[in-house]
This record gives structure tokens, sequence and C-alpha cells, in this order.
């Protein structure tokens, strides 16, 4: 387990690039969210707010 490792704001998905079950494929990853959407702009990709657990609401 990695304990210096800090969860990061944004996750950005290609939507284009699928997994073997189908999901969508982490691109990148990071806290700045102008740097990500300057970088990974376009229909291909998601940007998408990481939440803790604690933050979710009820499944």
């Amino acid at each position: 387990m990695h304990k210096n490792y800090e969860t990061p704001k944004y996750v950005v998905f290609n939507t284009l690039a699928r997994d073997i079950n189908g999901k969508a494929l982490v691109t990148a990853s990071g806290n700045d969210l102008e740097k990500l959407l300057s970088a990974y702009h376009g229909k291909a990709y998601q940007i998408m707010k990481v939440k803790s657990l604690s933050d979710r609401e009820e499944w």
C-alpha cells in the first residue's frame, strides 16, 4: 500500500479507448483543471471530478 499517495482531484477518460469490459480508459489525472482542459479537449475526453467514498451519496 502507498502511504504517501494523494488522490487526484480530476481524472480524464478517453471515451474512444475501451478496456476488455467496454469501460473508458483513464488517460490522465491531476489537480490542475485548467491544465487538463487545455491538454485534453474534444469529444473523445471526459474530465471527471474525483470524490472520496465519504463524499458520495448513498447508492
